[in-house]
């Protein structure tokens, strides 16, 4: 019996002492004739909210009220007719809780597992004494249903696993942050690096190929960490227009890699032109737990999964068979695989949180409900079918907003970045990225002066203000923050125009109103780094028109 039992079995003990005490009155009480005490003690049971029988020394059951009828399913008669240890799952309990009687007087909370007439069981304590009954000596026994306490318990124990997932995820999430972090810093120094090595190639040169294949793998990772940042803030809710069909397609290519050389995957996309209203995030999600579910039932066997998008449409004088789903145009994204399906029972339980069928520790089974709960929020429905033996696929049904016509994939514009000759102050605590950006940035005509930490360049900028034209500063660095520092730099002077970079994801809410002209998020490429200091310069001239 563990810590949580024996505190239940206290409290039943300090519940049935006052049914207790009411009971010794009436079954000690000699002043009665026989008759009358019995009549007495039958109406007071009757009133009585738990279960209570009497048994014979022999063992034979002489009483019984009516919550222990109706709690074993048995009629009066019946119930009477029974042998007590039938009324037991394990008849060799009834035997052990006899003698305990026998040896201490009596018993408090014996916990025991009892059967009903329809051979259902329960979880139950008993509580009894002997007592004096009809004018024989006799066993009273208090029972306790604990199914209820035992709801309670399954039901505080899924908030704690729950609560332990949820903390599960922060954690996570907080690692996952911290490494595209320092991730994000990798990657600024390769954009940096390669396109420096693409200006001092000529155009005939072989190794532009390779360098531009190059460009092209750094921009997938940049995006992976996209998601990856997503992810560590995925409680905030970014609702935008978006072609769903590049989200699948990306995500495809993650879930190719992901799964192992047994299994074979296929996309499908039949509507390219479809615009959802919703977080890119969130049906990327979708997509790899519905895939994760396929690759673990697809384990130890070779097989194939499907990913198929197309749009569907339902009219008004349809019948639509899925719950949830309006008249209307969809989107629907199907996920199929030829793994061991799933029988009625578990389709019906498969979007409950917490439900899984793999072993403990192998899954949360939090992964079809939050499927179900992002498609809900996106306005559309999920759906599954399977049969055991069979192939199980799920529809989810997404609505559409626009369609474009023809979508292509957005053709790379090599953008004329402006030259400056301006001085500019670069601040990071990464001497890889100060090395890197002082050279694309030299590399643009521009005038670099670098420091490693927030204090050294605050105290240089104190020397002499007016040399700067621009301050560029880390968001994160130690023992001062580029905000801290940048807020400094301007109650110093007011008009120097600041740019913030990050590897974090971009604030909500602009810093403009301490005078932080503009944030730009690392990796950045030399083009991105130009354009950012032409606008922050360009806002300055503005202000200085404004102001004559």
């Amino acid at each position: 019996m563990d810590d949580k039992e024996k505190e239940i079995i206290n409290k039943l003990k300090r519940r049935i002492s006052g049914l207790e005490k009411t009971l010794q009155i009436v079954t000690g009480y000699s002043g009665r004739t026989e008759k009358n005490l019995r009549q007495l003690f039958e109406v007071i049971s009757g009133t009585m909210p738990v279960p209570m029988v009497i048994t014979s020394k022999t063992g034979g059951l002489i009483f019984s009220n009516e919550k222990a009828q109706e709690i074993f399913g048995f009629s009066e008669k019946n119930f009477h007719k029974t042998d007590p240890s039938d009324l037991y799952e394990d008849s060799r309990d009834c035997d052990r809780f006899l003698k305990m009687n026998e040896a201490q007087g009596e018993v408090k909370g014996f916990a025991v597992t009892l059967k009903k007439a329809d051979g259902s069981s329960f979880p139950a304590s008993l509580f009894s004494r002997h007592i004096l009954f009809e004018g024989q000596n006799c066993l009273l026994t208090v029972i306790y249903d604990l199914s209820e306490f035992r709801k309670e318990e399954e039901k505080r124990l899924a908030l704690e696993r729950q609560l332990r997932q949820t903390h599960k995820m922060e954690a996570l999430g907080t690692m996952a942050g911290g490494i595209a972090h320092d991730f994000n810093n990798v990657l600024t120094v390769i954009f940096g690096r390669l396109e420096l090595a693409m200006m001092m190639l000529s155009e005939e040169s072989k190794a532009k190929h390779h360098i531009n294949d190059a460009l092209t793998a750094a921009e997938r990772a940049r995006a992976m960490i996209m998601q990856i940042l997503a992810f560590c803030r995925k409680n905030e809710e970014e609702n935008s227009p978006f072609p769903i069909s590049t989200i699948i397609a990306e995500a495809a290519k993650m879930i190719r890699s992901l799964a192992p050389s047994n299994i074979e995957t296929s996309l499908r996309i039949n509507s390219k032109s479809s615009i959802v209203l919703g977080d890119p995030t969130q049906i990327h999600q979708v997509l790899m737990n519905l895939c994760s579910n396929s690759i673990y039932a697809l384990q130890n066997r070779e097989g194939l999964i499907e990913i198929i998008l197309e749009q569907v449409s339902f009219g008004p004088r349809e019948k639509i068979t899925i719950p949830g789903l309006s008249p209307g145009t969809y989107v629907r994204l199907t996920v199929s695989d030829n793994g061991p399906g799933m029988d009625k029972g578990i389709i019906e339980r498969a979007f409950d949180p917490f439900f899984t069928t793999k072993p403990a520790g192998e899954g949360t089974g939090m992964g079809l409900s939050v499927v179900h709960g992002i498609i809900q929020s996106h306005g559309g429905a999920v759906s599954v079918e399977s049969q055991p033996g069979k192939k199980t696929a799920f529809h989810c049904y997404i609505p559409v907003i626009a369609e474009t016509e023809g979508m292509t994939e957005p053709a790379i514009v090599q953008k004329t970045i402006q030259r400056g000759s301006e001085t500019i102050l670069f601040v990071d605590d990464e001497s890889d990225i100060v090395d890197i950006c002082s050279q694309m940035l030299e590399s643009l005509g521009y005038h670099v002066i670098t420091r490693n930490n927030g204090p050294d360049a605050l105290s240089l900028f104190k020397e002499n203000p007016n040399l700067f034209d621009l301050v560029i500063t880390d968001k994160s660095m130690p023992v001062m923050s580029g905000i801290t520092m940048a807020s400094e730099m301007l109650k110093i002077r007011l008009d120097i125009p600041v740019i913030l970079i990050t590897g974090d994801r971009m604030e909500d809410n602009p810093l403009s109103e301490i005078g932080i002209r503009d944030m730009l998020r690392k990796p950045f490429s030399r083009n991105d780094i130009g354009a950012a200091i032409q606008k922050a310069l360009h806002k300055k001239q503005e202000k200085e028109y404004d102001k004559s």
